[in-house]
């Protein structure tokens, strides 16, 4: 059995490992992060969580967050209420929404430059100006943040995604606890380790300055500090699964968002006050946005919970694909 090169993140890596146990022969030409599958005479691509059979145009639909709010407006899939803001001049479209309000960048990933919680007009233009490129700007929904998978658009895994975090012991400073937590055997850089270091930058700074902390703070002990507002693993979240929780008028849901942005493989980020009741009748719950090359790291190694052999299920959907062929 071959070994996944250390390079490769860790959803191509799964895949690979998965692959291999399969006696799917696996090459790298070149690039860590596409691999080459071959069985029999067919032969497929994988990168990331992504397939030869995924759809190019499902791709471009959850890569541009501003086609993917639309699409789920026209679908009456359950999200929040937007506005595109190209330059800053379109600033004054926010006045149309209910505060607190959510920041995104339209054309950036893995959460970079997104602000939770904007308060009011003025801190709209501060937090714009930091980045000063097209963002939508939509109201807060309220909850949770989950990651929901779905597989040959069919609901398969769910966790929740909590943000990063350290608990007090009474002795050590919270610059010291993330240090430690950053310790853990699974932590790494990027998306090569099952979870990503913990990472102080401005974000972590204000969220901790907004409660009245320092670095220097020290907990009590077992008092939980939240470091960020968002919950993504690429940020140095944690995932807990919650996939047994989630009830049959989600699962059908959540089938309905992939065919709507024609994803056989997707990630599905959603805001709720739980899974196990129907999210279409949850006060200001819905999507985030929508992802078509979802980690499967959070499923595999949960932090809490039975992990989910995923990758197992995007290669039984490749051989279904390939039986149609």
């Amino acid at each position: 059995m071959h070994t996944a090169p250390e390079a490769i993140e860790a959803s191509t890596r799964l895949l690979f490992d998965e692959a291999t146990k399969r006696g799917i022969a696996c090459e790298l030409l070149g690039d860590p992060h596409t691999i080459l599958m071959n069985q029999g005479e067919h032969h497929w691509y994988v990168r990331g969580s992504r397939t030869s059979f995924q759809s190019s145009v499902g791709k471009t639909i959850a890569d541009i967050k501003l086609v993917t709010k639309r699409i789920c407006r026209h679908f009456n899939l359950p999200t929040a209420a937007f506005v595109h803001v190209k330059k800053a001049e379109d600033l004054e479209k926010v006045a149309s929404l209910q505060y607190p309000l959510v920041m995104k960048p339209v054309d950036l990933r893995h959460g970079e430059g997104v602000v939770v919680g904007i308060p009011d007009m003025e801190a709209s233009q501060r937090y714009y100006s930091r980045w000063n490129r097209p963002a939508i700007f939509e109201e807060m929904l309220e909850g949770r943040e989950y990651r929901v998978l779905c597989i040959d658009f069919q609901f398969v895994a769910a966790a929740w995604r909590k943000p990063a975090f350290v608990t007090g012991d009474g002795q050590h400073t919270i610059e010291e606890l993330i240090a430690e937590k950053n310790r853990h055997p699974w932590r790494g850089e990027g998306h090569q380790g099952y979870l990503t270091r913990i990472e102080v930058d401005d974000l972590v700074q204000e969220y901790l300055t907004d409660r009245g902390l320092t670095l220097q703070s020290v907990p009590a002990d077992g008092e939980e500090v939240k470091l960020r507002k968002t919950g993504g693993l690429s940020t140095g979240g944690e995932a807990w699964d919650v996939t047994d929780l989630v009830c049959d008028e989600n699962r059908e849901l959540f089938g309905q968002i992939a065919r709507a942005c024609d994803l056989n493989t997707i990630g599905i980020d959603m805001m709720c006050s739980s899974l196990e009741t129907p999210i279409v009748g949850q006060e200001k719950a819905g999507i985030i946005e929508v992802n078509a090359s979802p980690g499967l790291r959070m499923h595999h190694y949960p932090m809490q919970g039975t992990p989910r052999n995923v990758a197992g299920l995007i290669l039984d959907m490749v051989e279904r694909n390939l039986q149609r062929l």
